[in-house]
């Protein structure tokens, strides 16, 4: 019962920010922000961050909110927002990262087998196309599963399947030549 009261009260809120009343936005902000949060802290396991990304989709959400077009989808509506923030963060770390590795890796003289293999991989992955090598980082560097990558890319899992197995096939022929 109180899950229905949740719901329409819900509703309730986003209609009467669809026209546009700011209370009502304060109101709903108050009631997802914390969850927004804590979601974002439990992906992206940083609390800066979690509050950066949490904000970027409070943002997004009032500045969409009005194309929404079912109140009751708000909270699937709003989380996908939300896990496109927490994609967008963990993108921008990947490409940080290795950014940072290889000015580490390049002032080396002596480069190792182990160094000449990462920048190797880096090549190979900026060589293959974007969608290939973002579904490769994010199974392999971000241990995401099949499901959620094809949540983020907005896909089917099979073809996510399909996508990893390609890149794997295309990384390998790389390797050999």
């Amino acid at each position: 019962m109180r899950d229905l009261k949740q719901r329409s009260f819900n509703e309730w809120l986003i209609i009467r920010c669809q026209q546009g009343e700011r209370d009502a936005f304060t109101a709903l902000v108050k009631a997802w922000e914390r969850r927004y949060y804590l979601y974002a802290l439990n992906r992206l396991e940083d609390r800066e961050a979690a509050k950066d990304v949490t904000q970027d989709c409070l943002l997004s959400i009032s500045r969409s909110l009005g194309t929404l077009s079912d109140p009751a989808a708000f909270p699937k509506w709003s989380f996908r927002i939300l896990e496109r923030r927490c994609i967008d963060w963990l993108r921008k770390t990947i490409r940080e990262r290795a950014l940072i590795q290889q000015q580490e890796n390049l002032p080396d003289i002596g480069i190792s087998d182990d160094t000449e293999d990462k920048l190797n991989v880096e090549q190979l992955l900026a060589k293959l196309d974007s969608r290939l090598a973002t579904i490769l980082k994010l199974y392999y560097l971000e241990s995401l599963s099949i499901d959620e990558i094809a949540e983020i890319s907005d896909v089917p899992p099979g073809t996510v399947k399909s996508r990893l197995f390609y890149a794997r096939k295309l990384m390998m022929k790389a390797l050999e030549e």
